[in-house]
């Protein structure tokens, strides 16, 4: 990968990305999930998909993602909490304060169960359409409303060998 920082673009049509409060107050701005839910879905989304040079913002405004969809659908809320049952009705301790390799346990006991599955599938909805994140991966988003991709570096890709003369 290259050292010069990536700048990612998102249809200016789309909203930009929600501001959150730092810190546990973050969670005074759900409608539907207490502090405990959307604290363990935001572990649940950090053991599902563990990037480490993420910071942990951008896994909360995934759950505040679903937050909004939990608002709109209560078959929706229904899923997440039963999400969180399950996983913190699993060991004699929270699922957040699990270790790795047991929270990892945990979502392989449940991975059949369609709670977990709107889970999953949320959080990979979510958390990687999140700009921030696509600017920590190197993709510089949509180019449309920019020109294209022909004049703002099609080619720039440093990290892919150069493809065999003739393609």
């Amino acid at each position: 990968m290259t050292d010069t920082a990536i700048t990612a673009y998102k249809d200016p049509k789309m909203p930009p990305p929600v501001d959150l409060p730092e810190g546990p107050e973050w969670v005074g701005v759900l409608k539907v999930f207490d502090a405990h839910a959307a604290e363990t879905l935001v572990t649940a989304a950090h053991t599902l998909y563990p990037h480490q040079t993420l910071p942990e913002r951008v896994y909360r405004r995934t759950v505040f993602a679903f937050d909004a969809l939990a608002a709109k659908l209560p078959a929706v809320a229904q899923g997440f909490a039963e999400f969180v049952d399950l996983v913190d009705g699993a060991m004699p301790v929270p699922f957040r304060d699990l270790s790795e390799s047991y929270r990892v346990n945990t979502l392989k006991a449940i991975e059949a169960t369609p709670a977990f599955r709107l889970v999953q599938r949320s959080t990979v909805r979510f958390l990687y359409d999140d700009l921030e994140v696509w600017q920590a991966f190197g993709y510089e988003g949509a180019a449309v409303q920019l020109g294209g991709y022909i004049n703002r570096g099609f080619n720039d890709l440093d990290w892919l060998p150069e493809p065999p003369p003739g393609i």
